[in-house]
């Protein structure tokens, strides 16, 4: 389709291999790397929290049954999609949302001239204290019990996915992949961490561990 819609297009030869491999960058940083991560980072956090995979595990089993997740037991996972967002809070995979004022703009004392880039960077906003309570850098399931909106003081400052227009279009599906890989793992294995972990995470174009995730695994 890509291609389909190169060929067919006005662009000239250097924008048209542009937009090729624009796009194709784009599925896959935005379509498999970042639920890769995520995925690494979660396991990682309940290695460290065992207490949580636990509880992760007992309702994927209480739930699945022994059987392969559907959509309605997924849809069910409850404290699956709890840890899911709290790592996504401490470790979001953008490490900048990016826009451009296309006009001035006022923000209550705040003045934006046309033109300029205001850069958000979800991973402060989703450890401030002011925002979150003063637990705010601990791994803490619990607080979306209650969805993002009971999680903390202004819901919209949390971004894992971005916000407005440019909201990653893939969210649902990434949430769903997630939850059914997650559940698949923690059924048939259980998790520690290992002593050869290294924890440095890494801002580049998305936020990842820069040695790796080694953990422990164990077959149940």
């Amino acid at each position: 389709m890509i291609l389909k819609g190169a060929e067919s297009s006005d662009l000239g030869p250097d924008a048209t291999d542009n937009f090729i491999v624009d796009n194709c960058k784009n599925i896959y940083f935005a379509g498999y790397e970042t639920t890769a991560i995520t995925a690494a980072w979660t396991l990682f956090l309940l290695a460290l929290n065992p207490d949580w995979q636990d509880k992760v595990r007992a309702e994927v089993v209480q739930i699945c049954e022994g059987k392969i997740p559907d959509a309605d037991m997924i849809r069910r996972m409850k404290t699956l999609t709890m840890v899911i967002n709290e790592t996504l809070r401490l470790y979001p995979p953008g490490a900048i949302i990016s826009r451009e004022a296309l006009e001035d703009m006022k923000f209550g004392k705040l003045e934006v001239p046309k033109g300029v880039n205001i850069w958000l960077m979800p991973v402060t906003l989703h450890q401030d204290p002011e925002i979150w309570g003063p637990e705010a850098h601990k791994f803490n399931p619990g607080r979306f019990a209650n969805g993002v909106s009971g999680a903390c003081k202004f819901p919209h400052v949390y971004l894992p996915f971005g916000f407005g227009p440019h909201t990653c279009l893939g969210q649902h599906f990434a949430l769903a992949e997630l939850k059914l890989l997650l559940a698949l793992a923690l059924s048939n294995f259980t998790f520690s961490p290992s002593p050869n972990y290294r924890h440095c995470p890494s801002l580049s174009l998305i936020i990842e561990p820069k040695y790796g995730v080694n953990l422990i695994v164990r077959r149940l």
